[in-house]
């Protein structure tokens, strides 16, 4: 008597399938990358995303570091305007006809202390080691060395060099923040296609190996109740 085994090859057909999706999964939980598709298109559209949220992530570090520099260069151009203001007011007292030679030396003694703070400020302003009130980065102040106590003009022209200079700082600064933004927004769109590319979610991997799991264990209890049965029946027959 010959004892059909269709039912036990189907059952052992179903386990080994079930057991490769349920390693596929373990595999697809470990690896840093899994990309839906089979086909290299995948990878290359995966790698090219990658490689612009790279670029754009390190062009959002370069912008930091932009507003950054120019913040401290313009907090520096604000003392230096608060000096100017200063140097003016000396200026004026000093053109005072009223004052004797002492009190002149005296107004003249200040207003060089004030020049020379000024100065340090303008030479101590610095990032990376580079000084940013300089003509490298638009920010040239050289022109307080000249400044005179009896030259109110030249203070003046001086004061509105300094305010320009700041406009300019905070050109800077807002231009870099858009940057950073627009960046920002960028890198958010294209890792969302990215992910829809390449990536899919832990929980829903979790789930489908979960679901491959129950099928397993359904399918082995399945054949082991087949066997139980064919052997039950193969002792029948042959008792």
């Amino acid at each position: 008597m010959t004892i059909s085994s269709n039912g036990n090859t189907q059952l052992l057909n179903t386990i080994t399938q079930n057991k490769s999706n349920t390693d596929t999964t373990l595999e697809k939980i470990a690896a840093t990358k899994e990309l839906k598709g089979t086909d290299s298109a995948s990878l290359v559209i995966s790698d090219a995303l990658s490689s612009q949220i790279s670029s754009l992530t390190q062009d959002v570090q370069n912008a930091n570091e932009t507003v950054s520099m120019y913040q401290i260069a313009d907090s520096s151009l604000q003392a230096i305007q608060t000096g100017t203001d200063q140097l003016n007011d000396l200026s004026v007292r000093y053109n005072n006809a009223s004052l004797n030679s002492d009190q002149k030396a005296m107004l003249t003694e200040q207003f060089n202390a004030t020049s020379s703070s000024m100065q340090d400020i303008a030479s101590q302003t610095t990032y990376n080691g580079q000084n940013l009130l300089s003509s490298d980065y638009g920010l040239d102040v050289s022109g307080m060395n000249s400044l005179s106590i009896d030259n109110q003009e030249g203070i003046s022209n001086f004061s509105d060099t300094v305010s320009s200079l700041s406009s300019v700082a905070g050109s800077q600064i807002d231009a870099a923040s858009s940057s950073i933004t627009n960046s920002l927004t960028t890198i958010t769109n294209l890792s969302s296609a990215n992910s829809q590319v390449s990536e899919t979610p832990l929980d829903q991997k979790v789930t489908a190996l979960k679901s491959d799991e129950t099928k397993l264990t359904s399918s082995v209890l399945a054949q082991v109740h087949q066997n139980s049965m064919m052997q039950q029946s193969i002792a029948t027959l042959l008792s």
